[in-house]
């Protein structure tokens, strides 16, 4: 698998991570984001922030990647690691994201605490906000197609694959999702994109197709857009209605902790998995320990303890595996 994210095999030498300088190539992707930024802010000060959120990622990244890399053997396509989805991995990915979108919304509910969103991100907002059947299609196809697209043809098809060839797998992902998160460039969305980023990057490490991740970075966006078409216009920067209430939204995701984990553990190499299983066993076998005593029903305190006995052998099935 690391093979794979590394390099196409079947494209046979040279594909363009064999072709071109690393640092160079790396320096091509960051200087495509930071074109798309630009071009996206040339349209911003001409009034026209929902032109630029399509004609910036195009311009900026789209093109010029697909003007490079159409040079080689396979193309665009198999130099990027883009192939047909499968229809329950699919499935699996659109499970395991909507999980991870709400515990990125609650890293953004607490960040929101001490960070207050700057103006100018509040006023784009307020001039993003679609009315009318061809600014909201437009709004729709640049946030929830093209920018997913772009980003990810970067991000996760030269950045991560590029950091992976040179200091390992898992490294390289949690590099490209710290910079993902940077180049947002919001404060109070540093941490959550980072968190979100290195879940993308975990998607392309696991399944070495960048679909995946194009579609899960798809499904937040199309969540942000939804909040875009249906809060008031003074709530467009505040947390999303549902995650309003830190401490409950914070006892949700404890919930789908154990769902996101039947997704990683049919896609995760088996010494990922196995750590994976003992720390989060171990986390809610202490989680539990803590609160058992909270608990006044001997009906609840049973049901507890039940499920402390399956993260002690949680941990000695993962520790024994071979």
């Amino acid at each position: 698998m690391e093979d794979q994210i590394q390099g196409n095999p079947e494209l046979g030498p040279p594909d363009i991570f064999a072709a071109f300088n690393h640092y160079i190539l790396l320096f091509f992707g960051l200087t495509c984001i930071l074109s798309s930024v630009f071009i996206q802010q040339l349209f911003y000060l001409a009034d026209q922030l929902r032109v630029g959120l399509v004609v910036a990622p195009v311009l900026g990244i789209i093109l010029p990647v697909w003007a490079v890399t159409r040079r080689f053997p396979a193309g665009f396509r198999s130099q990027l690691l883009i192939a047909r989805p499968q229809l329950l991995m699919t499935l699996y990915v659109l499970v395991a994201t909507a999980a991870v979108v709400v515990i990125v919304d609650f890293i953004y509910a607490v960040s929101q605490q001490f960070l207050t969103p700057p103006a100018d991100y509040v006023e784009g907002l307020k001039e993003l906000k679609p009315t009318g059947i061809v600014p909201v299609a437009v709004t729709f196809f640049g946030i929830c197609v093209l920018v997913p697209f772009a980003e990810e043809i970067v991000f996760r098809g030269l950045v991560q694959r590029i950091f992976s060839r040179n200091m390992g797998p898992v490294l390289a992902m949690l590099l490209a999702g710290a910079f993902f998160g940077v180049i947002h460039l919001t404060p109070q969305l540093l941490l959550s994109m980072i968190v979100f980023g290195i879940f993308l990057g975990y998607l392309f490490m696991a399944t070495s197709n960048l679909v995946y991740p194009i579609l899960a970075h798809a499904v937040l966006n199309s969540v942000s857009y939804v909040q875009l078409l249906v809060l008031p216009e003074d709530q467009l920067a505040s947390v999303p209605p549902y995650a309003r209430d830190p401490w409950a939204l914070g006892l949700a995701v404890l919930m789908l902790i154990p769902i996101l984990m039947v997704f990683l553990n049919l896609v995760m190499p088996q010494p990922v998995s196995r750590w994976v299983n003992i720390i989060v066993a171990v986390f809610f076998f202490l989680f539990n320990l803590v609160g058992l005593p909270t608990y006044a029903s001997l009906y609840d305190k049973f049901l507890i303890a039940v499920n402390m006995g399956f993260n002690v052998v949680t941990v000695w099935y993962a520790w024994n595996w071979s």
